[in-house]
């Protein structure tokens, strides 16, 4: 990428490829995400209710992220087998 494009970026997108790969179900944030803004528009009887239920949803779901992949460790593992008597 050249440094132009990088500066006519807008933070969202960035933001978006730097959070998007770390959470473990990417999709189903997304979907989400968009059903909250949907229904942040959307009249319904009793306000704020769902929109608070999806937004925490989708806030957990973006929470969850892939575990790391353990390290291994170059060294021998430490002997502490106690002495036999």
């Amino acid at each position: 990428m050249s440094p132009s494009s990088e500066a006519s970026r807008s933070p969202v997108a960035t933001l978006v490829e730097r959070v998007l790969p770390r959470i473990k179900f990417p999709h189903l944030f997304l979907l989400l995400f968009g059903l909250f803004i949907i229904d942040f528009f959307v009249p319904d009887p009793i306000p704020f209710i769902d929109e608070i239920a999806l937004g925490v949803l989708t806030l957990l779901v973006g929470m969850w992220r892939t575990r790391k992949e353990p390290e291994e460790s170059a060294e021998e593992p430490l002997d502490i087998t106690p002495p036999k008597a």
